[in-house]
């Protein structure tokens, strides 16, 4: 029974072997998919050994000379850039001081030129006051005369008010370090000094003309000058005392207080001397016009 069994033919092949041949021959999708998975795992191994970010990865002195000189450059140049807007921040502010102690002193030299004008014209009113005082008649003329010439010379002086807001912003803000150019500061220090010789002087003044006022009660009766006015007399003035003694120290008094007025007048002259010099000399050192 077993001799007949009947044997497929070796040419043809079975199922089994074809389905073995298929298997080995084509790979299946999730071959392919490990695969890939394989390959990425591989290059992202491979990518974080030489990842210099990586924690394991160990820096060289190269690299830390590197970050030092890139850290060191970005904050001094950051400094640069800073003192840069700095300087010239302060160069604006120092031209604006400058240009404003130039007007001061154009304000000041225009004052100076109507005090001078003003007490040059007071110095003349005491000069003939002197000369009745030292040559006084008993006569009602010369009392009209010498009434006169007082009302012209008790006014009230004719004193310069400084112009000093830049010099006081200078001096009381720290706003000379600004002032880097030496020629101006020297001139700047010198009208600075010159004008408060004028500010002493004048307080001479205003005490002398105090004492002056006070010593002419005892001679002359204010009831005669009129109100309100530097210029009208009664025409019946007459001196309360005609003792030529008292008249005489009286114009002693005068003479003190016209020698005073004249000093301050030179003062005066001399401040207006070194404005015109401080504002040549500024305009000339920082190149400004007229």
């Amino acid at each position: 029974m077993t001799e007949n069994k009947e044997e497929v033919p070796s040419e043809y092949p079975t199922n089994d072997k074809s389905e073995n041949s298929t298997d080995e021959s084509i790979p299946t999708f999730e071959t392919e998919f490990n695969k890939e998975n394989l390959e990425i795992e591989n290059m992202e191994v491979h990518h974080h050994a030489h990842d210099p970010a990586a924690p394991h990865y160990k820096k060289n002195w190269k690299s830390y000379l590197w970050e030092f000189l890139m850290l060191f450059l970005a904050v001094f140049c950051g400094y640069l850039a800073e003192w840069q807007l700095e300087h010239k921040i302060e160069q604006s502010r120092e031209k604006e001081f400058i240009k404003s102690m130039i007007e001061d002193a154009k304000i000041d030299t225009a004052n100076i030129n109507t005090v001078l004008k003003k007490n040059q014209s007071k110095l003349i009113y005491i000069d003939s006051l002197i000369e009745v005082c030292f040559n006084y008649e008993n006569q009602k003329t010369n009392d009209y005369e010498i009434y006169y010439f007082l009302r012209k010379t008790i006014s009230t002086t004719n004193t310069l008010k400084p112009t000093d807001r830049t010099l006081l912003q200078l001096k009381n803000s720290g706003g000379m370090r600004l002032i880097r150019n030496k020629a101006a500061t020297d001139i700047i220090i010198l009208y600075d000094r010159v004008e408060n010789d004028v500010k002493s002087s004048q307080e001479y003044v205003d005490k002398s003309l105090y004492d002056y006022i006070t010593s002419s009660y005892e001679i002359f009766n204010f009831k005669y000058l009129k109100p309100n006015t530097y210029v009208d007399v009664s025409l019946e003035a007459k001196l309360l005392s005609h003792d030529n003694l008292k008249l005489i120290q009286f114009g002693n008094r005068l003479i003190a207080y016209g020698g005073i007025l004249s000093n301050y007048n030179v003062q005066l002259q001399k401040m207006k001397e070194h404005a015109v010099i401080l504002i040549s000399s500024l305009r000339q050192e920082y190149h400004l016009k007229d």
